[in-house]
């Protein structure tokens, strides 16, 4: 599949070309892929910035390319790419802080394994970040299952660990979220007999077992190590369905948006055991409210603490309250709220993919293969980017008509025609109003202007499930942390 994520015209750029550290088993991308590389207009003037080597001196390095067209809009915080082995490439996972004309800053090396989850810069240069430290414990589970969550400190010390075995048949998987006041919300899968989902109204469809989805409120001990769930909820907890008259959830869907119906998707496809496959987690201080991706359900969904759902919207078919034809995701990613003080305050950013996903048929279909699912077709279109305005009421509700769906108003919306994430990735305000924009799946990242003009590109040559762009004042802390000082802007 040919995927351009460049603007075919742009004003005159500075093309500066940065190095990322990557494993000493892939080879050195050679000078012919530099110059095929998907950035149209470029200066005669080239910088090349070698980076300092801050990993093993074995290590080979690769190149990430920036390249600003509009250099006195792009916002001038500090890049935050996790580069990890995602989608089975063959790269060292490590998390890499840049400035805004390109040059590298500091990095964390990392023993964890695995990709589909993001990194996040905490305060006194440490970072928070999941992965898989020992594969075993995820073998049988589902889309990028993790079995660790760690703090490091600025040299990538493991200063905090807490394991999937610590708990009963549960993952960790694909989000999390620094809260106030100190703790994580971690995103979960749970496994689940197929007798124990059917006591809960869900039917597995055949299957030995499915997972469930969900989040916990971790309290991290950093004296012990230890840590303390807080709060959680659970998919299976929530649910409401039509099909078992039996079981306690029985009722009409539509009478219940606060509920999830199990049995919406007509199948697991692609996603095998998992219903739900929440992709992001976030969460408002001043609501006490947690947001959420559903990327099977094509729906956002806001959870009071009291586990139901409060608004939902991006697809109203979901619980009976419109049609296909209604739809405004399609296998979104990344919703979350812009923080305070940032243009667009209050409001939600949703990477809205856009993509059409089945399962690849086997060309003899059994019993056996139509279970299948390590291949599938993607149908290329156009990704998006929403910021929404909800129907927002005193106390923490909103608004929604009698009988009708859960509506919102689009405040911003940007697409451009070069640009599809065929999945993953996610959207960020930045300070200046800008929005930094992350396709995993063609290493690459934008910053769009709040106008819809692509100001900067930063392409790698490793995943990034999202980046994020930090300001001065938040990686201050490194300048002491370290012993390589901190280059600033």
């Amino acid at each position: 599949m040919s995927k351009i994520r460049s603007p075919k015209s742009h004003a005159p750029i500075i093309s500066v070309s940065v190095y990322f550290l990557a494993s000493s088993e892939r080879s050195a991308i050679n000078s012919e892929q530099m110059t095929t590389l998907p950035l149209i207009t470029r200066m005669p003037l080239v910088l090349a910035l070698v980076a300092f080597a801050c990993a093993n001196a074995g290590d080979s390095l690769e190149p990430i390319e920036v390249n600003t067209h509009q250099p006195d809009r792009v916002d001038p915080g500090f890049l935050f790419w996790h580069q990890s082995d995602e989608l089975q490439q063959d790269v060292e996972n490590i998390s890499v802080l840049v400035d805004s004309t390109g040059k590298l800053v500091h990095t964390w090396p990392t023993n964890l394994t695995g990709g589909g989850t993001p990194a996040y810069l905490l305060d006194g240069g440490r970072v928070l970040r999941t992965g898989i430290l020992d594969r075993r414990n995820v073998a049988g589970g589902p889309i990028a299952s993790t079995d660790a969550i760690q703090v490091v400190d600025a040299h990538g010390n493991v200063i905090w660990q807490f394991l999937a075995t610590q708990l009963e048949s549960t993952l960790f998987h694909h989000d999390m979220e620094p809260m106030p006041n100190g703790h994580f919300l971690v995103t979960t899968y749970k496994r689940l007999s197929a007798g124990e989902a059917r006591a809960l109204g869900w039917d597995a469809d055949g299957r030995d077992e499915v997972w469930a989805d969900g989040v916990m409120e971790l309290a991290p001990d950093f004296e012990t190590g230890g840590g303390e769930i807080v709060w959680e909820w659970s998919f299976a907890d929530h649910l409401i369905q039509d099909r078992f008259p039996d079981a306690p959830n029985y009722g009409v869907i539509a009478e219940h948006p606060e509920r999830i119906d199990p049995h919406f998707p007509e199948s697991y496809a692609p996603l095998d055991t998992v219903r739900q496959h929440i992709n992001s987690v976030d969460y408002n201080a001043d609501l006490d409210q947690v947001l959420l991706s559903s990327f099977i359900y094509d729906e956002i969904w806001i959870v009071g603490r009291s586990g139901e759902i409060l608004f939902r919207y991006g697809n109203p078919a979901a619980y009976d309250m419109g049609t296909a034809n209604d739809r405004v995701f399609l296998k979104q990613h990344d919703a979350n709220w812009i923080d305070e003080g940032l243009p667009g305050a209050g409001n939600i950013l949703v990477h809205n993919n856009n993509t059409i996903i089945r399962p690849r048929r086997p060309a003899q279909p059994s019993a056996e293969n139509m279970r299948d699912i390590g291949e599938i077709e993607v149908e290329e279109t156009r990704s998006n980017v929403y910021e929404l305005t909800l129907p927002s009421l005193d106390g923490g509700t909103y608004r929604r008509r009698e009988n009708s769906a859960y509506e919102a108003e689009t405040a911003w919306y940007w697409e451009h025609p070069d640009y599809f994430a065929d999945f993953q990735g996610g959207a960020r305000r930045l300070p200046n109003g800008n929005t930094l924009i992350s396709d995993t799946t063609d290493y690459h990242v934008v910053e769009v202007a709040s106008d819809g003009e692509i100001v900067a590109e930063y392409k790698g040559t490793t995943p990034v499930f999202k980046a994020y762009k930090y300001p001065a004042a938040h990686i201050s802390a490194l300048t002491d942390a370290t012993d390589q000082g901190l280059l600033t802007p």
